[in-house]
């Protein structure tokens, strides 16, 4: 029962984490887009500061590409084995057939 909690509790911190990866990445594009046409005030402009660090937070997220992609794998390989076990597993039943059967 112990594992079972400890489960639970990676289960809440994995959901806990992609939500706020999820946020930073709407709130960064969402900064950007408004403050895009601000009046910037020369090389010490704020605006431009925080923009530079959205920037750099939406371009260090998409680098997870090459691992998404090798995490997708053996999910996309095991639901085609399922698919093929699920294959094997039908079986022509004489219903299946419609047979009729008379006496």
């Amino acid at each position: 029962m112990r594992v079972l909690g400890n489960l639970n509790k990676k289960k809440i911190a994995a959901g806990v984490v992609c939500i706020l990866m999820i946020a930073a990445v709407l709130f960064s594009a969402f900064y950007i887009s408004a403050e895009s046409g601000h009046d910037c005030t020369g090389d010490n402009c704020p605006i431009c500061a925080c923009i530079c660090q959205c920037e750099k937070t939406l371009h260090q997220m998409g680098d997870g590409t090459p691992v998404m992609i090798a995490a997708a794998i053996p999910v996309i390989l095991y639901v085609l084995k399922a698919f093929f076990a699920a294959c094997e597993l039908l079986q022509d039943t004489p219903v299946s057939e419609k047979v009729r059967l008379n006496d």
